[in-house]
């Protein structure tokens, strides 16, 4: 710096960095402003969000939160709820899996009612998608006297069973929907998924239980016990249905012992299109 430099110009040129970055920002706050201001003109469809090219941070500002962690740990929130919400309905039908059909669901909220029915599909679905494949093995293991054939799976020919078993479930769902009106009976959406997942749910379960006991044992003791937890589970499977559509859609018992096996030839069905189509 030369001698003939005055301090007032020395300082004018140190503070330039720093008039160019508020120029900056505030150029940038301006071009939102607008942006907000033309979002919210009558006739605009879109309405900004905090995603909307917001300003950047200024200098020691902090960082401002991430919106899809946000929604990422509403989703997670909404989870365990589901989750915590199935274990206290399963706790309750675990004494009186049949009567304890309509207590379970009056004790839902209906905003509660379809995270119940989606944990327990996909509970039921998993279930009956890993016994299929585990039980095919065991009875070819049995069949071939070797220990333990049971055991060892493909994983993409389980989640197309998986896929397959919901969509089973979901259409049982849809039969009670179609047909809880014309049998004198009126039922919800949410409603009418949680029956058919209620009832699904000790079937997978016996299913899955059934692979493992015919896989561990491979052998004639160990087809008779599966056979015996498939029969049980079967049994309960209807029962909840039946009682699903007396005591939550309202059926009279008479005409609810024919809606029960139409509901079943409804899910039949769409499981056998599905299957179906998957084979092409």
């Amino acid at each position: 710096m030369s001698a003939a430099e005055s301090p007032e110009k020395t300082a004018a040129i140190r503070s330039r960095p720093f008039s160019r970055m508020a120029a900056h920002v505030s150029s940038d706050q301006q071009k939102y402003d607008r942006r907000a201001q033309f979002a919210l003109l009558p006739g605009r469809r879109r309405v900004m969000n905090e995603n909307d090219n917001l300003p950047p941070n200024g200098p020691g500002e902090p960082e401002r939160p991430n919106p899809y962690a946000r929604q990422a740990q509403a989703a997670a929130d909404r989870a365990r709820s589901a989750a915590q919400d199935a274990l206290g309905v399963s706790r309750r039908l675990l004494g009186n899996p049949v009567a304890g059909i309509g207590e379970a669901h009056s004790g839902l909220g209906a905003d509660r009612v379809l995270g119940v029915s989606i944990v327990f599909a996909l509970i039921a679905a998993i279930g009956l998608a890993l016994a299929g494949g585990l039980l095919m093995r065991a009875v070819l293991g049995g069949m071939m006297g070797s220990y333990g054939a049971g055991f060892g799976y493909n994983f993409g020919t389980f989640l197309k069973s998986t896929l397959i078993y919901l969509v089973t479930i979901i259409a049982a769902g849809g039969g009670i929907l179609m047909l809880a009106r014309p049998f004198g009976g009126s039922i919800a959406t949410p409603s009418a998924l949680f029956v058919a997942a209620t009832a699904f749910l000790p079937l997978g379960l016996a299913s899955l239980l059934a692979a493992i006991i015919a896989g561990l044992l491979s052998n004639r003791l160990g087809m008779i016990i599966a056979s015996l937890l498939m029969l049980y589970g079967a049994c309960y499977l209807v029962l909840i249905l039946n009682a699903g559509l007396r005591r939550v859609a309202g059926v009279d018992e008479r005409r609810a012992a024919l809606a029960t096996p139409s509901v079943l030839a409804i899910a039949t069905f769409v499981s056998s299109l599905v299957s179906w189509l998957f084979s092409r």
